[in-house]
């Protein structure tokens, strides 16, 4: 019980004291706002518990180069052509990119049709998929390239990991949730630094 309350507690306090990052969802490829609200459900959930809080902005309303260097957003485009194949068809790489420079980065691409692909190949939702390819995505861009070989930072989903999407299992790993925290904390510092 004691293990639990304390569980509970640190949770908690991740939560409240957590970071907040600004994400712009540009949907390039006329994807359903039903299977969008869905992806974005998902996408709080993961970073949730890593104690960030995304806070959803308009694509349209994208800020002045002086407002993003206070408060930096982050762009996932949603597209639906064909990803470049450089990668095997069971790769989070055909199902999204993020560019990242040599500090991380801002923006990351999605990559509907293989997602979809991909969701009735193991008989998954494609909006939840589609949630944490743009979890994965933007943890790209906060911890810059490289996988791990668990958590939502996996290079490769088969149907482990996506019977794990459905019972919400999969997270960011205790050292990705922290150096994420940290990335977001960084930024926020160089920003208001820049001021």
């Amino acid at each position: 019980m004691r293990t639990f309350l304390m569980t509970a507690l640190c949770s908690a306090s991740l939560l409240t004291a957590g970071q907040h990052m600004n994400v712009a969802i540009c949907n390039l490829g006329g994807v359903s706002e039903s299977v969008i609200a869905g992806a974005k459900a998902e996408t709080e959930l993961v970073y949730s518990s890593a104690g960030v809080q995304i806070v959803w902005q308009d694509c349209d309303a994208f800020p002045s180069p002086s407002e993003q260097a206070r408060d930096p957003w982050f762009i996932v485009r949603l597209r639906t052509d064909k990803p470049p194949l450089t990668v095997g068809p069971a790769s989070l790489d055909v199902m999204g990119k993020a560019f990242v420079e040599e500090h991380g980065g801002y923006m990351a691409d999605a990559y509907f049709q293989a997602i979809q692909a991909t969701s009735e190949r193991h008989r998954g939702d494609s909006g939840v998929l589609l949630g944490f390819v743009m979890a994965h995505e933007l943890g790209h861009l906060l911890l810059g390239a490289g996988h791990t070989p668990d958590g939502v930072m996996q290079s490769a989903w088969g149907q482990k990991q996506m019977d794990a999407l459905r019972q919400r299992w999969l997270r960011f790993t205790a050292e990705s949730a922290g150096r994420i925290r940290g990335a977001l904390e960084s930024r926020t510092a160089q920003s208001a630094g820049g001021k």
